[in-house]
């Protein structure tokens, strides 16, 4: 899949040579966010794909306050083929949000971007499985010509955080635009760290991790 070897291009590219320190950086940062990487736990690719989302689209490079993938466009020394150009375009405008699942019909996943109230329609989607009805989930979407095209990294939030997600949402909605877009992305990174946190204290209830008065800190 063309999107797939980019992004390994891009991540070979961005974690080595004058970046190696830039990434090891970021992945101490990422861990205190997600915790620590085993490679024998059984989420390890799941973080690893979270990690890798979170580094080349969301995570600006300190010495050029862009985005991997927004730099390889602009880096001179990062060579794009004409014929490429337009999916790491694709990329850099990809779509970050919380989605609601509504329905799969056949290959086709049917979402709402509870941000922007709009429902998506993701046809002929490689990744249909997993899903289940009403739930909230992040994910970051590629547009694909008159398509949309699933990142490899997904969290999924529990039924019993919706209530409190949903709240926070309208929250973050009502704020003027010059604030909105940072909002919302704290939000996403605030509601994965708890997310998190439900894996790590199984025994602690849900709605005491999901609280803007949490029970742990």
């Amino acid at each position: 899949m063309m999107y797939e070897d980019i992004v390994y291009k891009l991540m070979t590219h961005f974690t080595s040579g004058e970046f190696e320190a830039e990434a090891i950086r970021a992945r101490v940062q990422f861990s205190k966010i997600a915790g620590v990487f085993d490679e024998e736990a059984p989420d390890f690719e799941v973080k690893m794909a979270q990690y890798t989302d979170w580094y080349l689209f969301t995570r600006p490079l300190a010495d050029f306050n862009e985005t991997p993938v927004r730099q390889s466009i602009i880096d001179k020394v990062f060579v794009i083929p004409d014929e490429d150009k337009i999916y790491y375009q694709n990329l850099a405008n990809n779509r970050h949000s919380l989605f609601e699942f509504i329905k799969l019909k056949g290959a086709d996943v049917h979402v709402k971007d509870l941000y922007s109230g709009y429902k998506l329609v993701i046809k002929d989607s490689k990744v249909n499985a997993g899903f289940e009805k009403d739930q909230i989930f992040e994910a970051r979407l590629f547009p694909d010509g008159d398509n949309f095209v699933f990142a490899n990294a997904f969290c999924f939030h529990p039924h019993e955080a919706t209530k409190y997600i949903s709240k926070e949402v309208k929250r973050v909605n009502t704020l003027g635009e010059s604030e909105r877009d940072s909002a919302r992305e704290e939000l996403i990174e605030k509601l994965f760290a708890m997310k998190y946190k439900t894996e790590q204290y199984r025994h602690v209830d849900v709605k005491d991790i999901y609280s803007n008065e949490p029970r742990l800190r």
